[in-house]
């Protein structure tokens, strides 16, 4: 696997750079002409994206290199090395999974044989019925709580590991009824054990998640109240699926459904700026400002400003286009606040220049710096994603730290790097 890498820090590649209105893209193209689809447009509203990592793997794991050593194989078909990439993932997946298990058990991966360890990555593929492995190392066991309900085929092969002695260790299962994560989450706020909440109320909780956009659940213990916080939505069949659930009642709990309207990131930091909390915006001028960002044509929004004095939401823009909806916004009045539009045509000019700039620098970066393994760069006002080919402690330690005014995210793809070394397997890089 070491030669693999080797390999891949040597690979010449060929840069191209992709500006768009509210964003920046430094794309690497590979050899084969394949650029690498998780590099995601950017754009100052908010945040960039995460990459979406199987069973929701933080993007800073790094690669376990005690993972399962595979042969080398040449001339393999497209399917094939798509087939061997799964296995990589896979295998790479195990790994990181008990690695992330033993962390959260405050054990480190010397304190468990490595015997105990592979057994532990063979109970990985039953995690869809597994809530959580636990660790005795006293008595020398391995506890898996499971809920045989959620699938009867994994029930039946995972129920082979029961009693199973590896070494001085034993791995033992305990099934228990399946609780959703969150109905667990509302439980431990409110100080309350699973005892205490009647099934139907904790099956009624399951069928009502099914709505969508459910921020949080609260458990009221005094009042016999369940509260679910979910967004508004445009959505006519969400909406109905809301009333249906609001005022239900369940083995004397009533289910309450409090709407929130959905606060952008760029908009909190703005009303923060103003010292407003988002309850002192009314409802109105959320919805408003949800029309306009979703609906509304007039260039790249920069950032929002909020006036509570003289209730006024001011929208500063970039590169609004020929035909636009600034007019129709343009001191429009919505429950006594006043929306303006500023489009600065200095502001956006000396923008276009710091962005060149910054594009140049991080391509000079990325030159001077092969150790750091750089694909690819994508980065709004606020941030700069770095996309590495694999995770090194050279790479991991760029994570957090400032770069032209910009807080640095470090992004890597298990997926594209199982690819990457199933291709190297074959000859093909």
């Amino acid at each position: 696997m070491a030669r693999s890498v080797a390999r891949i820090i040597a690979a010449v590649v060929a840069i191209g750079v992709v500006c768009c209105a509210g964003a920046l893209i430094v794309a690497v193209h590979l050899p084969d002409g394949d650029t690498r689809p998780e590099i995601g447009n950017v754009t100052p509203e908010g945040s960039p994206t995460e990459s979406n990592l199987p069973g929701n793997i933080s993007r800073n794991e790094t690669p376990n290199e005690g993972s399962e050593e595979v042969p080398e194989v040449r001339n393999m078909t497209s399917k094939e090395i798509l087939e061997r990439a799964q296995e990589i993932q896979a295998s790479w997946y195990r790994s990181s999974t008990v690695e992330r298990v033993l962390k959260e058990a405050n054990m480190t991966p010397e304190e468990l044989p490595g015997d105990v360890t592979e057994e532990l990555k063979n109970t990985v593929q039953f995690e869809d019925i597994i809530r959580t492995w636990e660790f005795d190392s006293q008595n020398k066991q391995v506890v898996i709580y499971a809920s045989p309900a959620l699938n009867e085929e994994h029930e039946k092969e995972l129920s082979v590991v029961q009693g199973r002695r590896v070494g001085d260790w034993t791995f033992t299962i305990i099934w228990e009824p399946y609780v959703p994560s969150f109905v667990r989450r509302a439980l431990d706020a409110a100080n309350m054990t699973l005892d205490e909440l009647p099934d139907e109320v904790k099956e009624e909780m399951g069928k009502t998640v099914q709505i969508g956009g459910v921020r949080k659940w609260e458990l009221d213990p005094q009042n016999n109240r369940v509260i679910v916080y979910t967004y508004f939505s445009r959505d006519a069949e969400h909406e109905q699926e809301v009333q249906a659930v609001q005022g239900r009642e369940v083995a004397g709990w009533t289910f309450n459904v409090v709407q929130e309207h959905h606060i952008r990131e760029d908009v909190r930091q703005a009303l923060d700026a103003a010292n407003m909390t988002a309850d002192e915006l009314p409802d109105e001028v959320k919805e408003e400002m949800e029309n306009i960002v979703q609906s509304a044509d007039i260039g790249s929004i920069r950032k929002w400003g909020f006036d509570p004095q003289n209730k006024q939401a001011t929208i500063s823009v970039f590169f609004v286009p020929k035909r636009n909806d600034v007019d129709a916004i343009q001191g429009k009045q919505v429950a006594g606040w006043t929306f303006t539009v500023v489009h600065n045509l200095e502001d956006e000019r000396a923008y276009e220049k710091e962005r060149e700039q910054v594009v140049a620098e991080l391509l000079r970066f990325q030159k001077d710096h092969p150790e750091l393994q750089i694909s690819s760069f994508a980065t709004s006002p606020t941030q700069i994603d770095v996309w590495v080919r694999n995770l090194t402690p050279e790479n991991e330690a760029l994570n957090g730290t400032t770069m032209h005014n910009r807080t640095v995210l470090i992004q890597w793809s298990p997926v594209d790097y199982a690819l990457r070394m199933a291709r190297e397997e074959a000859g093909w890089m």
